[in-house]
């Protein structure tokens, strides 16, 4: 008998399976807002890849809007996740730096490009 360890596939264990995921941004030089972001509740099912923008009065993320006046006419971040808002606040992650499918993003224009100073967009 053969004394040598076994480095093959492991015994019985539990089964997973892997999702595929929609790549909105290189795996590379990204970075997330340190402590996430709370997003204000009533804006339905905020898509991952959406641009947010911040409401100075609340401190809450909400879609980027250019045309607003209440602080989310800034660009902050782009949401990694898809996240409903529609009855709750809901607290989530987003990227501040990164490499970024363009086509891929929600509410991108040349204003948030310009905010969003920490990324690449391809």
């Amino acid at each position: 008998m053969n004394n040598r360890p076994y480095y093959g596939a492991p015994g019985p264990g539990p089964v997973y399976t892997q999702e595929f995921i929609e790549v909105l941004a290189s795996t590379d030089l990204q970075a997330k807002l340190p402590g996430g972001v709370l997003l204000a509740q009533g804006n339905g099912v905020v898509k991952k890849g959406t641009v947010l923008g911040k409401v100075t009065a609340t401190q809450k993320y909400v879609p980027y809007d250019a045309d607003a006046s209440d602080g989310s006419q800034v660009a902050v971040c782009i949401l990694d996740n898809d996240r409903d808002t529609t009855e709750t606040d809901i607290g989530a992650s987003a990227w501040i730096a990164g490499i970024f499918t363009e086509d891929k993003l929600t509410g991108i224009d040349a204003a948030a490009k310009t905010a969003l100073k920490l990324c690449y967009f391809v």
